[in-house]
């Protein structure tokens, strides 16, 4: 391990100048890290001295869709996974600024309208969420109940 580098009072301008400079254009820690090669936290004590307002973490912004696809694993005959964080026994979706039951966006998404009442998985797995084994109060839910074709 190197032996840490103290600047020199003028080296130390520069870099508190690259930094500024590098935090107006809207440069990462991890870019300014790559190119200056100095810490994350030597960056956030210069953000610090600046006076520059505390960062935030950006999320990703997905549309309801993408974050469907990003949160479903397909597995067996025809069956999906839920990834993606939960509320309690809930599959939770996050997008586009709010928060929906995973569950209904992939009925609704699979059957092209919302569904009524409770959505349950209609398959051998309870904890299935791909669209066409979701069935709601007006869809049948199982081969037998469906009726004559």
């Amino acid at each position: 391990m190197e032996p840490v580098k103290r600047l020199a009072a003028d080296e130390r301008q520069v870099v508190v100048g690259r930094v500024e400079a590098m935090l107006l254009d809207g440069a990462t820690y991890e870019h300014i890290r790559q190119v200056l090669r100095i810490s994350p936290p030597t960056v956030t004590r210069i953000r610090n001295e600046l006076q520059f307002p505390r960062a935030l973490p950006v999320r990703p912004s997905w549309s309801v869709a993408e974050a469907l696809e990003v949160h479903t694993e397909a597995y067996g005959e025809g069956h999906a996974r839920w990834t993606g964080p939960m509320a309690g026994r809930m599959p939770q979706l996050c997008a586009e600024g709010g928060k929906f039951n995973a569950r209904r966006v992939a009925f609704e998404q699979h059957h092209g309208r919302a569904p009524v009442g409770y959505v349950r998985a209609c398959c051998t797995d309870a904890a299935c969420i791909a669209g066409a084994h979701l069935a709601d109060a007006i869809t049948p839910r199982t081969a037998d109940e469906a009726g004559p074709p």
